[in-house]
């Protein structure tokens, strides 16, 4: 809802849950993805995915714990960013089912990897070790 009133044009992927990954003896993490047009700067639109973050009262009780939200900068178009605050692509993506699944249903599978010389199915293919499996949520 509030990504809906910040931004005219959102399309949601799925919702997948997935086992955690770095902390692992935890509850299973809910995964989606969304799409959004903008024509805010990347460190803009960054600022406020934050501040949906910080209204939500994301608050993990240590890294990679549980958390009402987390909002992350994947891509913004085919542009790679690399400052102290952004890092665009976002990194280990590629390596993550639960990110993939998501975004894929919103991007051309085909399509390729800002940094790396591979079709973002080719990734996908590379995480099908993952535990990832889609529910039925409606965003």
């Amino acid at each position: 809802m509030l990504l809906r009133e910040r931004f005219s044009t959102v399309a949601f992927s799925p919702v997948y849950r997935t086992k955690a990954m770095e902390v692992e003896n935890q509850e299973d993490f809910l995964n989606a993805v969304c799409r959004i047009e903008t024509e805010k700067s990347a460190e803009d639109l960054l600022e406020n995915l934050e501040t949906i973050e910080r209204t939500l009262k994301k608050n993990p009780p240590y890294r990679y714990g549980p958390r009402t939200i987390d909002l992350d900068l994947l891509l913004y178009g085919g542009e790679i960013i690399h400052t102290p605050r952004l890092i665009v692509p976002h990194p280990k993506m590629e390596e993550r089912r639960f990110v993939l699944e998501p975004l894929l249903t919103l991007i051309d599978p085909e399509s390729m990897h800002p940094s790396f010389d591979a079709p973002w199915s080719a990734l996908k293919k590379k995480t099908m070790n993952q535990e990832c499996h889609r529910i039925d949520l409606i965003l």
